[in-house]
């Protein structure tokens, strides 16, 4: 089990094990209850119970609370859903506009013979794509329109923090984002030297170009969550994980079944900044 998080970390606990505690967000009637499948690059929630008009808050809360995690993908898990009114099923379009607008795809899993046609009748099927299981869906997700990516293995090595670099110039200038290359080469070489030092494990390095924003995201082999301290003297970034707060967009971890996802946003040029509406309450940290 990952340890305990810090009351002053800005990082996401998350069970990569599913016979550890759910998280759950139950409906407080009783009548729908989300567990959630936290994770990097697919996040799951499941949904089971009776959907209505009462109880479809409790399910923008609980995908609103994935979208937090910055996943590429959000599979939301109907089998164990019925729904007593068939506008209750508009919230799944809503849902879909909303992950959208942050370039997170939504696809709808597992109903049965009934909720599809319910899903049909209401049009949902127009907006939102619909698969029969999680393998079905992992398959259409491969052939929609995805963000542009860039990916790179890197070892737990100093020299790391140069490929990443590197990679992050070549990648800004193919997407045409420059404007963004000198600070997404000042995050990466912070989260793949908190890596290096921390984790001492192989790390993975991603980048994701997004409508609004450019997700980076460093992958590596250990449940030991980052935390805020002083600068460190001893790593060629010297600044720590205070940089990445100071100027990305937002930030956060993920734990995941092999170890962690430590992520960074930076906010587009031009990029509208969304009204933040109803939705999860905000991250703790310094």
């Amino acid at each position: 089990m990952p340890p305990p998080t810090d009351p002053h970390q800005r990082v996401i606990a998350v069970p990569a094990d599913p016979t550890t505690a759910p998280d759950l967000v139950p409906d407080p009637d009783r009548t729908l209850l989300c567990d959630l499948e936290r994770g990097f690059p697919v996040a799951v929630v499941h949904a089971t119970g009776r959907l209505s008009i009462a109880s479809a808050p409790m399910l923008r809360r609980a995908v609103h609370k994935v979208l937090t995690d910055q996943p590429d993908l959000i599979l939301i898990d109907v089998a164990g859903l019925e729904t007593e009114d068939d506008l209750a099923l508009t919230a799944l379009p809503a849902l879909a506009r909303h992950a959208g607008a942050d370039g997170i795809a939504v696809i709808v899993t597992g109903p049965d013979a009934t909720l599809r046609h319910q899903l049909q009748t209401m049009a949902v099927t127009r907006s939102v794509p619909v698969a029969a299981s999680r393998a079905s869906a992992l398959a259409l997700y491969e052939r929609l329109r995805r963000p542009s990516r860039a990916a790179l293995p890197l070892p737990p090595h100093p020299s790391a923090t140069a490929e990443a670099r590197r990679l992050v110039d070549e990648a800004c200038r193919r997407w045409r984002i420059t404007e963004l290359a000198d600070t997404a080469a000042l995050v990466v070489t912070e989260l793949v030297a908190n890596g290096i030092q921390h984790a001492r494990t192989p790390l993975s390095l991603s980048l994701s170009l997004r409508e609004r924003h450019l997700h980076i995201s460093v992958r590596d082999g250990s449940f030991l969550l980052p935390r805020r301290t002083t600068a460190d003297v001893d790593l060629e970034s010297g600044r720590g994980l205070l940089i990445v707060e100071g100027v990305a967009t937002a930030w956060g971890c993920v734990v995941v079944a092999d170890g962690k996802v430590v992520w960074a946003t930076l906010r587009r040029a031009g990029a509208t900044r969304r009204s933040p509406g109803p939705g999860p309450a905000p991250r703790t940290g310094g």
